[in-house]
C-alpha cells in the first residue's frame, strides 16, 4: 500500500474514530513513521533503501524478533541515523497495544525501548543503550518514560 493512498488514509481514519490496527512482524514495523528493514534486498540490513513507514506510531521505528534473532543492538544503528527516534523492539509472542501515548506490553517476552536522550554520556561496551519491558509494563510514549 503506497504512502498516501486512499487506503492509509481509510486506516488513520480507523484510528481517529477509535478503532484498532495490529500487525506481527513486518506488519508491526510498517507502522512507525520510520521503517525499520525496510531493504528492498534482504531483512538483514536495518537501515535499507526504504525509510518511511505508515507512521501510525509518530517517531517511532519499530523491530521485531529481537532476542530470537539477536537484534537486541539492532536499533542502536537506527538511533545513531536519528537520535530523535524511539526505537521498539519486539520479540516474537511479545506486542505492544497503545492508546494515546500509552504503550503497553503483552505477550511472552521482552519489548526493548530504545531511546538515545536516555543514552550516558560515554557508553562503555558494557552499556545497555536500551530498557528491557515485560508484560504488563507500562510506558508513556510522550515523556519516553516507564510508568508505575
Amino acid at each position: 500500500m503506497p504512502l498516501g493512498s486512499a487506503t492509509l488514509d481509510a486506516l488513520f481514519g480507523v484510528l481517529d474514530r477509535g478503532g484498532v490496527i495490529g500487525g506481527s512482524s513486518a506488519g508491526a514495523s510498517i507502522q512507525g513513521s520510520f521503517l525499520v528493514r525496510g531493504d528492498t534486498e534482504t531483512n538483514d540490513i536495518v537501515i535499507g533503501d526504504h525509510l518511511e513507514g505508515f507512521g501510525f506510531l509518530r517517531g517511532v521505528g519499530i523491530d521485531q524478533h529481537v532476542a530470537q534473532r539477536g537484534r537486541e543492538d539492532d536499533l542502536t544503528e537506527v538511533l545513531l541515523y536519528d537520535p530523535a527516534i524511539l526505537g521498539i523492539g519486539l520479540d516474537e509472542k511479545t506486542w505492544i497495544e497503545v492508546q494515546g501515548d500509552t504503550m503497553v506490553v503483552g505477550g511472552h517476552f521482552t519489548a526493548y525501548v530504545h531511546d538515545a536522550t536516555a543514552w550516558p554520556d560515554d557508553p562503555g561496551e558494557d552499556d545497555a543503550l536500551y530498557s528491557e519491558l515485560a508484560a504488563g509494563d507500562h510506558y508513556d510514549l510522550g515523556t519516553r518514560t516507564l510508568l508505575d
